[in-house]
């Protein structure tokens, strides 16, 4: 995406209002793909992200096992409606005991934590 962008700079016209509309939804629906690819792989696959995995908690289902790959493109689709709607879709976070969002909700999926995260592990050394 970043050669086409880069192509397009080194042309001699500006861009019209269509060519620079494309490039606009081109790299937003790029965007929307890698952020789910990357959610649904490591979530579905194990049930942490990379940043998950350092502070120490994961996703399963509620009943404890593993999310699995639908539940986490679930997850990540509540995720974009809970963003869409600037967070105030998953309020309950605050207000109810088990403290789930509205992506947690509609994928019927909780955060638990697993081990001490990363940092917490190296100062009882």
């Amino acid at each position: 995406m970043w050669l086409v962008i880069g192509a397009w700079g080194f042309r001699r016209s500006p861009l019209d209002l269509r060519e620079a509309a494309l490039l606009v939804v081109a790299v937003v629906a790029m965007g929307v793909v890698l952020h789910v690819v990357y959610h649904v792989a490591f979530v579905g696959g194990c049930g942490q992200t990379p940043g998950k995995m350092a502070l120490g908690i994961a996703v399963v289902r509620r009943d404890g096992e593993d999310a699995g790959y639908a539940r986490a493109t679930m997850r990540c689709l509540g995720g974009m409606l809970s963003a869409l709607t600037l967070g105030l879709s998953s309020l309950g976070v605050l207000f109810t005991r088990e403290r789930r969002g509205l992506a947690d909700w509609l994928a019927g999926t909780r955060v638990v934590r697993v081990q001490a995260p990363v940092g917490e592990r190296a100062l009882d050394r």
